[in-house]
């Protein structure tokens, strides 16, 4: 159950909006990307909901051969304190599993290649087992993409494979679930989850985002008065060099 929200004005950059969350397994059938994908076994299938480890029958998700340091990545939809991650690894090559960092990101790595990550866990000892590991997290880990790095090949088809991904949060001081709203002037976000809105401020368009729960960021046009709200799909969304707008959301820098 998602209590009232409300917003502060950090800066004139910077737009936070607060709510209070009590999740359960955050990443379930959130945006999904990973380095690369053999086959049909899609980074989807790590967040589908099924617990099974047969990659044929329940779904798993798989890099492409030959092996490289592979990820995969989630986004969370919203900015958490991260507590746990359970893992389910596959039936078969169940030793592929090693040798992998655990990271939770503010801003999206792939649209801000600079932005630090805080290291919720990172794997150093042998294989993981058949079925569900879980890692509580070393310290406070707050963000909103959750990525699985491999950081060791050991042969050629050690790749990464993931049949089941949850993560879960807790509240903290009844509020733990942030939107976070970073300025990136002259610049828009092209996506196909786009609604329109026309005769709209700068505030009335941060306060309608806010209010609906599957707004993520915003393009705003203030001399047009003309404001794009954002949902989902951020993997996908392209960024455009427009002078006129300003963008507001955590996937580029």
């Amino acid at each position: 159950m998602v209590a009232n929200f409300y917003f502060v004005l950090m800066a004139v950059d910077l737009f936070i909006i607060c709510g209070s969350n009590l999740a359960i397994n955050i990443a379930r059938d959130k945006p999904t990307v990973m380095s690369s994908t053999y086959s049909t076994y899609v980074s989807s299938f790590a967040v589908d909901g099924k617990t099974g480890t047969n990659a044929y029958i329940d779904g798993c998700t798989h890099t492409k051969i030959p092996a490289s340091k592979s990820w995969w990545m989630v986004d969370l939809q919203g900015t958490y304190n991260v507590h746990t991650v359970t893992i389910t690894n596959r039936d078969r090559f169940p030793e592929r599993l090693h040798s992998f960092v655990i990271e939770i990101f503010s801003q999206n790595p792939q649209g801000c290649s600079r932005t630090g990550s805080v290291v919720c866990w990172n794997y150093t000892g042998a294989e993981l087992p058949t079925g569900k590991s879980t890692f509580t997290c070393d310290g406070p880990t707050r963000g909103r993409f959750v990525r699985i790095r491999k950081w060791k090949v050991k042969h050629s088809q050690d790749v990464l494979s993931l049949c089941e991904v949850q993560i879960y949060s807790y509240e903290e001081n009844g509020c733990d679930n942030f939107k976070y709203f970073w300025r990136q002037l002259g610049t828009r976000l092209l996506s196909q989850h786009s609604e329109q809105l026309n005769d709209t401020s700068l505030m009335e368009c941060l306060t309608t985002c806010e209010r609906e729960t599957g707004c993520l960021a915003f393009n705003i046009n203030v001399s047009i008065e003309q404001c794009q709200l954002i949902a989902s799909g951020s993997f996908n969304d392209i960024k455009e060099i427009s002078p006129d707008w300003d963008y507001y959301g955590m996937d580029f820098c």
